[in-house]
Formats: C-alpha cells, sequence, structure tokens
C-alpha cells in the first residue's frame, strides 16, 4: 500500500499538466536597455554631468598643485607664519578634494538612477507584454551571468523585446 501511494503521488508531479505547460525564456537586458532610442540621449547626459565633475576636480586639483609647487620653490623664503598658512590651505585643498571626489560620484550614481528609471520602468512593462503575449511563465536574464545554461536561440526573446520597443 505504502508502495501505491509513493507511486501514486511520482506520478502525480511527472505527469501533471502545469509542470509541462511552463515555458521559459531569457533575455539579454544591457542589450536591449543599449537599443532603446532613449538610451543614448540619457546616456550623453550622464557622461556631460560626469565630465563636469572631473573638470572641477581637475580645476581643484590644479590649485592644490599651484600651492605644492609655491610652496617647494619659495619656502625656505617665507616667514614661518606664511609658510604654515600655505600649508593649511594645501591641507584643506587636500581633503577637499577627497571628500569632492565621494560626493561627486555619489551624486552621480544617484542622477544615473533618477534619470534611468523611466527607462527601466518601461523596459520591464514591455517585457511583461511580450512574455505574456509569447506564454511564457519565466524570463531569465543572461547578461549578468546567473544561469550556467540555456540554449542558444530557443526561448530567447531579446529580439522580441526589440520590436515592442521600436513599435512604441
Amino acid at each position: 500500500m505504502k508502495k501505491a501511494i509513493i507511486l501514486l503521488a511520482a506520478s502525480f508531479f511527472v505527469f501533471n499538466g502545469e509542470i509541462f505547460a511552463q515555458k521559459y525564456g531569457h533575455i539579454k537586458t544591457d542589450e536591449v536597455v543599449k537599443s532603446m532610442p532613449e538610451y543614448k540621449q540619457l546616456n550623453a547626459a550622464v557622461e556631460k554631468r560626469t565630465k563636469d565633475a572631473q573638470s572641477r576636480a581637475q580645476s581643484m586639483y590644479n590649485a592644490y598643485q599651484e600651492k605644492v609647487k609655491e610652496i617647494n620653490q619659495y619656502g625656505a623664503s617665507m616667514m614661518e607664519a606664511v609658510l604654515e598658512e600655505k600649508k593649511k590651505e594645501i591641507d584643506s585643498l587636500q581633503r577637499t578634494l577627497g571628500t569632492y571626489d565621494q560626493t561627486a560620484g555619489a551624486e552621480i550614481q544617484a542622477y544615473k538612477a533618477k534619470l534611468f528609471q523611466p527607462l527601466f520602468d518601461k523596459y520591464r512593462k514591455i517585457v511583461s507584454a511580450v512574455a505574456k503575449e509569447n506564454g511564457y511563465t519565466y524570463i531569465f536574464e543572461v547578461g549578468s551571468g546567473g544561469l550556467l545554461y540555456y540554449p542558444e536561440t530557443a526561448g530567447d526573446i531579446t529580439d522580441l523585446v526589440k520590436k515592442k520597443i521600436s513599435a512604441n
């Protein structure tokens, strides 16, 4: 009797239509997002902000270098009070540079996240629509390296999502 119950339970799981009805797909998010029309414009805005921050940091670094050069050239002939003041300015510029690098990096990351959020929302909505239209149960992201095996072409909805994006 116990064997019959185990056999019945096993056959339920093996022959259950739900197991065989599931359809899995995979997508390369990075490829799709980079192909979206808005991507270039948004990425250019982030690059501009990054270049501006780098330019400001370079100006601050140049000012720091000038102070160091001044001390190296004229430090021996400066009055002790002036020399100490110049060293304090250099220390202050050095701290400011370090703080600026951290702050600017964090601000650029936050700006990028805020700027790209509508694009990623649109992407997720289209992936959901394509998955529903084509009967997929699950879609896996393969660009992140999260899967060890997937068929090269079977179930890849990257092109379907790209078509849906161009249709919108």
